[in-house]
């Protein structure tokens, strides 16, 4: 099974909870755990000064609500369900609960373009950034649907132009697979990624194409133009140890496009 465990990052806002609907679904399909995350973002302080920031009331009513969500999808959705809650700052302790639970994935809600600048903007590309596992970014105004269309992003030459996670998708979903290379198809290593994609797609029975977009001034428009003309609920890159800061505009595009962050490098 390739996602065991599904980390979801809480801050009880509707975003938020739209990024557990969307690891709910993926749990059933995966018969996975969830993990649900919130993050006490405190300042450097002694242990006492902690310990009475964790009894107050506004924490414990955190919990309560936290415990209520996790009792929600057990009841209903039939899951392993479980949550925890870190004190500290909140990127460093995401990547401390993503190692500490050994999660495979990490579902982050956003607010959007029109969302404020903390759960958007600088504040996703830093959670991509800052995490080694992959993640994935749902908006606050993401309808749910099937994944029967996934568009694939290949730039930079990653290794493997297939990633497990992509093929688990596809295979679960019945997906269909659009490859879009940031380079023609007759530079350096294009031609061998697909033809490995061709060589694992047609054994698998695993619908796909492929799609060049090299001569495009505006990549990453042209990118989610595609995939939304596509009608692709979900975009797949690889960050491939690359800086996502200019990428903004993908993870918190427009047509509310869940984007796929693999993190793989």
């Amino acid at each position: 099974m390739i996602l065991k465990k599904l980390l979801v990052a809480t801050d009880l806002s509707d975003a938020s909870y739209r990024a557990l609907q969307c690891a709910t679904l993926h749990a059933k399909k995966f018969d996975s755990e969830i993990i649900l995350l919130h993050i006490f973002e405190v300042a450097d302080v002694d242990d006492s000064a902690k310990r009475m920031m964790a009894s107050s009331f506004l924490n414990r009513n955190i919990k309560r609500q936290l415990q209520e969500m996790i009792e929600e999808v057990i009841k209903n959705e039939g899951l392993k369900a479980t949550y925890l809650t870190k004190e500290g700052e909140l990127f460093a302790s995401m990547c401390e609960a993503a190692k500490e639970t050994e999660a495979d994935i990490l579902y982050v809600g956003t607010h959007g373009v029109h969302g404020v600048q903390h759960l958007t903007g600088s504040f996703i590309a830093k959670t991509v950034n800052t995490n080694k596992i992959p993640v994935w970014i749902i908006q606050k105004d993401t309808q749910l649907q099937a994944y029967k269309n996934l568009v694939v992003y290949i730039d930079e030459y990653p290794e493997e132009p297939l990633n497990a996670i992509t093929l688990g998708l596809a295979q679960n979903f019945e997906s269909n697979l659009h490859f879009v290379f940031s380079e023609p198809a007759n530079a350096f290593r294009v031609t061998d990624m697909m033809q490995k994609v061709k060589t694992n797609l047609d054994t698998l029975n695993i619908a796909y194409d492929f799609t060049f977009i090299a001569d495009e001034t505006d990549k990453q428009k042209t990118l989610v133009d595609l995939a939304h003309s596509k009608e692709a609920p979900l975009l797949i890159i690889d960050r491939n140890n690359r800086d996502v800061d200019m990428q903004v505009s993908i993870l918190t595009n427009k047509f509310n496009i869940e984007v796929l962050c693999l993190n793989t490098a």
